[in-house]
């Protein structure tokens, strides 16, 4: 089978031992054909390694990698025995301690699947062509399929796959795009032996999104929360001039008037994002009830209509940010996009597709891009590990999912979260100015690898001037960027 719309162009030849195969068609068409773009075809093989060859080379020569992952007998597939065995071998290109040319990559890299050589070198050169240390393409596949997150059953209060059970933080990679690294390596060796060879170029692309949680600080609210906000703005978050803001939205709440409310932050982020070009995305929740725990507020009250249609005619995208429950029900899933489309044709427009982004960021594997699917979303954005920024599925690169269960291709796309102001500012602690230069390293990393960096901040992050004025600095930096993205943690 031969991937990539091109019909010009070389064309790789892939020899890959029988078996997994539509996990290995899956792995196979994302790197060489999606993100490398490289036109291939898949044969089987007997041999234990994967090897490629360029059709038409008289020279004959050969990438070989080892064949790991998807090598696993059916009895330990999905089991505790398919995952990587710890502690991690490193290894770096050889000759070049600063990572593969042009990628950025920080060495050593860690090794989830491979047969790493004594000198540690990622590669070596055999009498046929090259030799890599790593299973390239089991590893992306362990990583993007989210495969530890079936074997193992660690959850937190939330039902949610906590960092800490993860491979990536017992390894210290969390806040490194490994997936990218291996993608570098992969196509380092091919142009070693292939100089001809051309990736498809990319641009790296800022996607600024917005989780409406909390739409309004005083309307709907209980007197006894706005009280308690009101001394959280005096004494913890010393913003008197927030707390009266408060004091006025509460008032007008009364009256129906909601567009001085301190949370009311959308035209501010939507004038943000012009600024420098973007486009941002705004997830709302639809179609939830009162007597559901996290019942927030209605989307089809009279107060969203003009605030959805301001969205969109501003050249800004409208998305669902499904409840705390819908990440295990079909039913809720469908239910509430349907909700979310019909308010939106209510304001007067429709979009061509829609996207989604679940509350607490709770996603059962893979159940949760099923949901999604069924109900006719086109793409997920909640992969991010709520307890720290960086990379869960280990890239910045957008990509269809895989059903490890199902066996199959979903139509559903990924588009990975790498930031997300709650994790640096509630479950990692950190101040405005810290949170910002961490914002900066992990933005700099998909920069380099030309990838999205998709950021998270919520509108009521944002109700104070101080917030404010600390979100537009921080955008100009992600806009122009500068030396300090370039540091690695």
């Amino acid at each position: 089978m031969t991937v990539l719309p091109d019909a010009a162009g070389p064309l790789l030849v892939v020899r890959a031992p029988e078996g997994r195969h539509p996990e290995r068609r899956y792995a196979l068409d994302l790197v060489l054909g999606e993100w490398l773009g490289l036109r291939h075809v898949l044969e089987a093989g007997r041999e234990r390694n994967l090897s490629i060859r360029l059709a038409g080379d008289p020279s004959g020569k050969t990438l070989v990698m080892p064949d790991i992952l998807l090598a696993t007998p059916a009895e330990a597939w999905l089991t505790e025995r398919s995952l990587p065995r710890r502690p991690l071998p490193r290894v770096r290109m050889p000759g070049d301690d600063a990572g593969p040319a042009g990628s950025g990559a920080v060495m050593p890299l860690p090794v989830l699947f491979g047969e790493p050589a004594a000198d540690g070198s990622a590669w070596r050169e055999t009498a046929g062509g090259l030799a890599l240390a790593v299973d390239v393409i089991g590893s992306v596949f362990f990583l993007v399929s989210r495969m530890e997150e079936i074997i193992r059953t660690e959850r937190d209060g939330h039902d949610r796959f906590p960092v800490t059970a993860s491979v990536a933080h017992a390894e210290g990679f969390v806040e490194r795009p490994l997936v990218d690294e291996y993608v570098d390596l992969l196509f380092a060796a091919l142009r070693t032996l292939w100089p001809g060879v051309e990736r498809r170029p990319t641009e790296f692309r800022l996607r600024l999104t917005h989780d409406i949680d909390r739409p309004f600080a005083a309307l709907g609210q209980p007197a006894w929360r706005i009280a308690r906000s009101l001394g959280a703005d005096i004494g913890r978050r010393r913003e008197p001039k927030l707390a009266l803001r408060r004091l006025r939205a509460a008032a007008d709440a009364r009256a129906g008037r909601v567009d001085r409310d301190p949370f009311a932050t959308f035209d501010f982020l939507m004038t943000m994002s012009e600024l420098h070009g973007l486009h941002s995305t705004f997830y709302f929740m639809a179609g939830n009830e009162p007597t559901d725990a996290d019942f927030r507020y209605r989307l089809s009250d009279a107060h969203f209509r003009p605030i959805l249609r301001e969205v969109h005619e501003r050249g800004h995208e409208i998305g669902l940010h499904a409840s705390y429950v819908s990440h295990g029900s079909a039913e809720r899933t469908r239910a509430e996009a349907a909700a979310l489309v019909e308010a939106c044709r209510k304001a007067g427009f429709d979009q061509p597709s829609w996207g989604v982004r679940q509350h607490y960021l709770r996603f059962a594997n893979p159940a949760t891009w099923r949901h999604q699917e069924a109900a006719g979303l086109a793409h997920d954005s909640t992969l991010c590990f709520a307890e720290q920024v960086g990379f869960r599925s280990g890239t910045c690169r957008e990509h269809p999912v895989f059903d490890l269960l199902e066996r199959r291709q979903l139509a559903l796309r990924e588009r990975p979260l790498v930031v997300m102001d709650g994790s640096l500012l509630v479950y990692m602690g950190l101040d405005l100015e810290e949170a910002a230069r961490r914002t900066r390293i992990i933005v700099g990393a998909c920069r380099r690898h030309r990838g999205d960096a998709v950021v998270l901040y919520h509108n009521d992050t944002l109700a104070s001037a101080r917030q404010q004025a600390q979100y537009r600095d921080l955008l100009e930096d992600l806009v122009r960027p500068t030396t300090t993205q370039s540091v690695d943690l």
